[in-house]
C-alpha cells in the first residue's frame, strides 16, 4: 500500500530536490529539529513535539538522484506502520514548474483501515501543502 500525491509546484526542479533531501529544506516544510543525512547511506532524525511529547522519527538515505529522485527509509518511528516503509520525491519538469509524485510507499496490507495508517494519510496531507508552499514561497508549515 501507498499514499501518494502527485503535484505541480511552481519552482524549478532544484529547489524541489533541495527541500526534500537537505537539512535546510526539511527543516523549511516538515521538521523544524532535525539532523538530515544528505548523503545516500547517512541517517536522519526527525523531532516533533505532539500534545506535549517529542516524537523521534528515523530515515535512512536509500537513493539520491539530483534533480530527480529522493528516496527515504523509514529505520525509527513510535507508528509501527512505519518501519521499512520509504518516503518518494520523484522529481520532473512539466508546463508551469515542476512535477513531483512524492510517496510513501511499502505499507504492510495489515494497517489498511488502521488508525496508524490513517493517521499517516492525514498527516501528509498537512506536510505536502506545507512543502508546497515552502518551495513556491520560501515558507512552509515545518513542525
Amino acid at each position: 500500500m501507498k499514499i501518494q500525491h502527485e503535484l505541480t509546484i511552481k519552482a524549478a526542479p532544484t529547489a524541489i530536490y533541495q527541500a526534500v533531501s537537505t537539512q535546510k529544506g526539511i527543516t523549511g516544510w516538515w521538521s523544524k529539529d532535525c539532523v538530515v543525512g544528505e548523503q545516500e547511506g547517512e541517517d536522519s532524525v526527525l523531532k516533533f513535539v505532539k500534545e506535549g511529547n517529542v516524537v523521534e522519527m528515523g530515515f535512512r538515505t536509500q537513493s539520491l538522484k539530483p534533480n530527480e529522485k529522493v528516496v527515504w527509509e523509514c529505520t525509527q518511528n513510535p507508528n509501527p506502520a512505519w518501519i521499512g516503509t520509504e518516503v518518494i520525491s520523484e522529481i520532473s519538469a512539466a508546463p508551469g514548474g515542476t512535477k513531483l509524485v512524492f510517496s510513501h510507499a511499502k505499507f504492510d496490507e495489515k494497517w489498511k483501515g488502521q488508525d496508524p495508517f490513517e493517521m499517516t494519510k492525514q498527516g501528509w496531507e498537512h506536510f505536502v501543502q506545507s512543502l508546497v508552499s515552502f518551495c513556491e514561497t520560501g515558507v512552509g508549515q515545518a513542525w
